[in-house]
């Protein structure tokens, strides 16, 4: 009997295996297998059963065990995950691999059938959390989603305090009444205790949650509490997609915007894109929600290939925060000297509100103390050994740390270069902003919400639940404090460096920039009191910031869409990023070229819709001791472009070159 197998390896093709006629019986499509692979034993996914193989059957290896025969995915899963291994160009078993929890399906003790039952615990309240009265334009968004027979995802574009996750709690109670099923994925586990505190009061002993902060032990539970049924409803990050729910109704992408539905290494997919997919499937509903749309979804809304329903208004009737901007060019705003970053204009909104009991929320999105460390005598800089990147400096405890490899070093007293002792740093981060704030606000109760204080869920609760109960006064923080967070008590926001996103070296830098200060400026004035937001900026007129600090959402999506028409850029055409890495920079640049002449005799001759951009050095062009070139390719059609890529990682495969190369399909992130 032939078995058809997907390894977990970066090999396209799946491999054929002989079994015993007896052992197969216990086989079906999704069981696991040892089987022998090279001079090692490795874990399969068998895929099928064919007639024939390719090669002659005397010279098939057999499988060693069959490790796991209960399948681990059904029909409707296998055909999900089949389709992501053909869109993203990554090899079905590496897929499977990164769906499934890698315990099920590489167990420690062998053979054995799937799993002893694990004690699971659900999410729970003791409490039934009663509906909240919808008002008008949340009834009709209800409405809308609930009477479609359109397989159409529907946008819910809403104003940040409009109401979405009430509007995605009455779809879901209407759900799980006509018994089906429903997933939630939020875009960071920063947002999962909120969120799962609320739905769990709303849907006791039915929830079910899965994110990367979970031990091994905790996934597994909360992975056969979705198998046997018994939670109907999963909240989590990117990878709750693949949750193995029967009957699917519906999928909720909440912030659907946010870049961290986009896993950045190895299978380089977008939950949020999959969510569209994986719903189309099962003829289940897909709500995207958002503040502030990717253009991407926008576009598709304004096409009418989605259903946009908007919640222009704050529940309530609340007013949107205030907004006022403060140019730090001029220098008498400064609140001193060394504080450059700090106006007068903000420190004095800050005590106001420190005054009237209210909170206060500042987001710079820079970690540490400073940028970097330098030598003021020679100009020396700290810098990475394995990346292409300066070593940011945190003071408490001093040390120097790269954040892309984790590297960290003792802060020295001399220059290495030449042997100075006039160090100086240079840039501001959280840390920094923290102790100068604590020199002018003495009494008030700071804290940092970012990684270099939260380490994990505990630490993330603790703080969370610090806001919430008023036992913090101002908050610090990064691109965490702005992913959809609801705090009731923050009554003003300041943006230090409203301009730090905007000179990036990415398409997107406009887009994500009116994101970040539309959705920051949206966690003030949440409850009775009026919220105001201090944006400090040396680019006060700049269109984006104007477009933000106005709520001008149309002007903003209209003009950021022209200009990538223009340009030939998403969501007119379809990108794919192909990284290419190796530990000798000469290797990697000649293979990148190698690479680059292929395409474009191809594209010449057989695929006149795709543009080939490149090569050249990546921004930060050293990674974790790897040297890394890349290669844009453009095209209107999707259909060229994975024909183009099948035939190119055909050809790497015969051409067995040290380098890596790895296909970034739909990339969020061009560094």
């Amino acid at each position: 009997m032939i078995v058809d197998v997907a390894i977990p390896v970066r090999v396209s093709n799946s491999f054929h295996y002989t079994i015993d006629d007896e052992s197969g019986k216990s086989l079906s499509r999704g069981s696991v297998v040892a089987v022998p692979f090279g001079s090692r034993t490795a874990y399969g996914f068998v895929l099928g059963f064919p007639e024939n193989s390719d090669v002659d059957n005397s010279k098939l290896k057999s499988v060693k065990e069959v490790l796991v025969s209960e399948p681990l995915f059904d029909e409707s899963m296998y055909l999900f995950l089949k389709w992501v291994s053909d869109y993203y160009c990554h090899p079905l078993g590496e897929v499977i691999a990164t769906a499934i929890p890698k315990p099920l399906w590489a167990p420690k003790k062998s053979p054995r059938q799937k799993g002893k039952s694990q004690s699971g615990t659900l999410s729970h309240s003791s409490s039934i959390l009663t509906q909240h009265e919808l008002n008008q334009t949340q009834k009709q968004a209800v409405d809308s989603i609930l009477n479609s027979d359109e397989t159409k995802p529907f946008l819910l574009h809403g104003v940040t305090g409009s109401g979405k996750t009430e509007v995605y709690m009455h779809v879901l109670s209407s759900v799980i009444e006509e018994g089906k099923t429903g997933i939630i994925l939020v875009p960071e586990i920063a947002l999962t205790p909120q969120l799962t505190q609320r739905f769990s009061a709303r849907f006791p002993n039915l929830i079910a949650v899965l994110h990367s902060d979970l031990t091994p032990k905790e996934r597994n539970q909360q992975w056969e509490l979705i198998t046997k049924g018994v939670a109907k409803i999963v909240i989590g990050a990117r990878s709750a997609i693949f949750a193995p729910l029967k009957n699917l109704g519906v999928i909720v992408v909440d912030e659907e915007h946010e870049t961290s539905f986009k896993q950045e290494d190895s299978l380089r997919y977008n939950a949020r894109d999959l969510a569209v997919v994986r719903a189309k499937l099962h003829k289940a509903k897909v709500i995207l929600g958002s503040a502030t749309p990717s253009v991407e979804t926008y576009q598709n809304a304004l096409s009418g290939k989605y259903n946009h329903l908007k919640l222009p208004e704050r529940v309530n009737r609340r007013p949107m925060p205030q907004t006022y901007f403060i140019d730090l060019k001029d220098k008498n705003q400064w609140f001193s000297p060394e504080n450059r970053w700090l106006s007068r204009g903000l420190v004095s909104a800050i005590e106001n509100t420190l005054n009237q009991g209210q909170q206060v929320m500042l987001y710079l999105n820079r970690l540490g103390f400073a940028h970097f460390l330098f030598c003021g005598d020679c100009g020396h800089t700290w810098r990475c050994k394995n990346c292409d990147v300066s070593l940011t400096y945190y003071q408490n405890p001093p040390l120097l740390k790269c954040h892309y490899c984790g590297v960290q070093k003792k802060v020295p007293h001399t220059c290495e270069n030449c042997s100075g002792v006039h160090l100086e740093t240079m840039g501001l981060g959280t840390e920094q902003v923290e102790k100068s704030l604590k020199s002018i606000f003495p009494k008030a109760r700071i804290s940092r919400m970012d990684r270099g204080v939260i380490k994990g869920k505990k630490d993330l609760e603790k703080i969370l639940d610090q806001i919430n109960q008023r036992q913090v006064d101002i908050v610090i923080g990064t691109q965490m404090v702005t992913k959809g967070h609801d705090f009731p008590g923050i009554a003003l926001v300041g943006i230090l460096l409203a301009d730090a996103s905007l000179n990036l070296p990415d398409f997107r830098a406009n887009e994500r920039t009116f994101q970040i200060i539309t959705q920051v400026a949206g966690r003030a004035g949440r409850a009775e009191v009026p919220g105001e937001v201090y944006i400090q900026t040396i680019h006060p007129e700049h269109p984006v910031l104007l477009s933000a600090s106005r709520y001008q959402q149309d002007e903003f999506y209209r003009t950021e869409l022209a200009a990538r028409k223009v340009f030939q850029f998403p969501p007119f055409h379809r990108a794919v990023m192909l990284r290419f890495q190796h530990s000798q920079p000469a290797k990697v640049e000649s293979f990148a070229y190698q690479v680059v002449r292929i395409l474009q005799k191809e594209s010449e001759k057989n695929f006149p819709h795709c543009q080939i951009l490149g090569p050249a050095e990546a921004p930060i062009s050293k990674l974790k001791k790897m040297y890394r070139w890349q290669c844009l390719i453009k095209s209107d059609s999707v259909k060229e472009l994975q024909t183009l890529l099948k035939l190119l990682f055909d050809w790497e495969k015969q051409q067995k070159s040290p380098v890596q190369m790895a296909a970034d399909v739909d990339p969020v992130n061009l560094l």
